[in-house]
């Protein structure tokens, strides 16, 4: 991806500076509103009522853990794409989640209840790469009044929608016409899981933790995580990755100490993939037609308890 970072197209972004919305597409290419959405789902991310607030914290503590899963890891899903296959392939395995042993690559870790601590990195810039007609990375975690730089490195039309799935309202829209082209998105202002999907490629899938704190990890490829600054105190720690569920532990940290947590996903509760309506043929707009997105199952069990603050 950096190797586009400086020559992607500079008319997208004149265009999107000169409308309204300066930094994602406000309408999908049919017309419709970002304001239509989809019916709100269970989210493992919810709003607090109370603001976060940066403040000294002495004497910190670290939490280190591992996540693992309780379970027969999932088998990679074989795609056979039907729209654009000169550019995405004639098939693609969609291998989402990685596993070392039983434990868990690339799983969300973050405290649920942190109200008060560090202050945050001071670069708040993400990076969400379209290749291969597949999402780069599959999930990840931002924090709020961050950007997202979407990029495309499809030679195709491709318009990705971000969904906050508690809400089922859609944050932002980014279309592309080509490869090279980036498109930023700022719109993040409240914590939220975050579905993104495509309307050109119904296989094309991504997943978003949004936080309003710094406190947050994502494990390695050995499924082992850290967490550093943590003013003393107990917490509630939540794990999740989108393709196995997410599973809850209360942590405490002493002053200046490092506590040790296993965090054990168990099987059951995951929903069906995304359902996509089937392309439009009789549009000859473009090569790829759009595909109106209806109402999505999250890969969140049906049941979410909200965090204990």
């Amino acid at each position: 991806m950096l190797r586009r970072l400086f020559g992607f197209s500079i008319i997208p972004l004149v265009v999107l500076a000169c409308s309204h919305d300066d930094t994602a597409s406000a309408k999908t290419r049919d017309g419709q509103s970002d304001d239509d959405g989809v019916p709100p789902r269970p989210a493992v991310v919810t709003p607090s009522s109370q603001p976060y607030k940066v403040a000294p914290v002495s004497t910190p503590g670290t939490i280190i853990g591992t996540v693992d899963f309780d379970g027969t890891p999932p088998v990679p899903r074989v795609i056979q794409p039907t729209v654009d296959p000169a550019v995405c392939g004639k098939s693609i395995v969609a291998k989402n989640v990685t596993f070392s042993g039983t434990r868990v690559a690339d799983a969300v870790v973050w405290l649920t209840d942190i109200r008060t601590g560090k202050d945050f990195a001071l670069e708040r810039r993400f990076d969400l790469t379209n290749n291969d007609c597949m999402l780069d990375p599959f999930v990840q975690v931002i924090t709020t009044n961050g950007t997202l730089n979407i990029g495309n490195d499809d030679r195709a039309v491709q318009t990705i929608r971000l969904i906050n799935v508690g809400t089922g309202k859609i944050v932002a829209v980014a279309p592309f016409n080509d490869d090279g082209e980036v498109v930023p998105v700022d719109k993040f202002r409240e914590p939220a899981e975050v579905e993104i999907v495509s309307e050109q490629h119904p296989w094309t899938h991504g997943w978003m933790v949004v936080l309003d704190h710094p406190y947050y990890a994502q494990t390695d490829s050995k499924g082992t995580f850290k967490i550093d600054g943590v003013p003393p105190g107990k917490y509630q720690l939540r794990s999740w990755h989108p393709e196995l569920g997410y599973a809850d532990a209360s942590v405490t940290v002493a002053a200046g100490q490092q506590v040790v947590v296993e965090s054990h996903i168990r099987p059951g509760g995951v929903a069906a993939p995304t359902v996509v309506a089937p392309a439009d043929t009789s549009r000859a707009a473009s090569s790829t037609p759009a595909i109106p997105i209806l109402p999505t199952s999250s890969s969140t069990p049906d049941s979410v308890p909200p965090p204990r603050r």
